[in-house]
């Protein structure tokens, strides 16, 4: 029922063009949970996890699998299926800032031998559009689709701290924070100390918060509107440079984030 939907699904009373379907938002739900949980799930996970009965499960799920939005396996767990990925596709074909990622990366030519990734903010996760794998053998590779822990990640720390302090609140309400490695960032407190230091450098440094070795730096992207639309990062093993490289590395991730945020038409 409407009722049992968050507020902000709800729409507005009387108004057409604010009513919503509840059997496609538990369909939504079943393939987030599939997207950022376990790649393979039961029927009956899904229903416990997700709070939906069994049969309406199982109904939804039958109409994902004709649709090909989700595959069924022979021992009878889901998965995504193909079709998600044909939609992905058509989205980034389409999405401004991944093409103008794409674009400017392959103009400037800039960090050849690092990966590059691009990535937007979805409530407290990051998730990855794009990336430009380096020519050098140490370098990392990002899974397209990947979800990771906003406040872990170079790309989720610029972009965090490009937020109202209103909309920060609303995202971490209190509690600890989840930790990747031991050098993540714990609490909210620690979170606004971080963020703050970010928005003086105008980008953000993740030190084996999300991988340990790994050093990354981010900086967030603009559009027309001086809203922040996604992020870019360029992720190094640690170690294999120095302080002075990796500073060299902050000034030419700059200025391939503001050449894209140009290319947005941003001021």
């Amino acid at each position: 029922m409407a009722k049992d939907l968050p507020r902000e699904a709800r729409g507005p009373r009387g108004r057409g063009e604010g009513q919503v379907v509840p059997s496609v938002l538990r369909a939504g739900r079943i393939l987030d949970a599939l997207a950022s949980g376990p790649p393979r799930a039961t029927l009956a996970s899904l229903s416990r996890g997700l709070r939906i009965p069994r049969s309406s499960t199982l109904a939804l799920c039958n109409s994902l699998v004709a649709t090909g939005l989700l595959a069924r396996d022979p021992d009878g767990l889901y998965r995504l299926g193909p079709h998600t990925l044909e939609l992905s596709r058509a989205f980034l074909s389409r999405t401004d800032f991944h093409s103008e990622f794409q674009r400017v990366v392959r103009e400037l030519g800039l960090l050849p031998e690092q990966t590059l990734v691009c990535a937007v903010l979805r409530g407290r996760d990051v998730v990855y559009i794009g990336s430009r794998v380096g020519t050098s053998p140490l370098g990392v590779s990002y899974e397209i689709g990947m979800h990771l822990p906003a406040h872990c990640t170079a790309t989720g720390l610029s972009m965090l701290s490009t937020l109202p302090e209103a909309r920060l609140e609303e995202l971490y309400a209190g509690g600890k924070l989840e930790q990747l490695t031991d050098r993540s960032i714990g609490s909210v407190e620690e979170l606004r100390e971080r963020l703050a230091d970010v928005r003086e450098r105008g980008y953000a440094v993740d030190d084996g918060e999300t991988a340990p070795g790994m050093v990354c730096i981010g900086a967030p992207v603009r559009d027309d509107t001086g809203e922040t639309v996604g992020a870019v990062a360029v992720s190094v093993p640690k170690g294999a440079r120095s302080s002075a490289q990796l500073a060299t590395d902050a000034d030419d991730l700059r200025r391939l984030a503001d050449q894209i945020s140009r290319g947005l038409g941003a001021p």
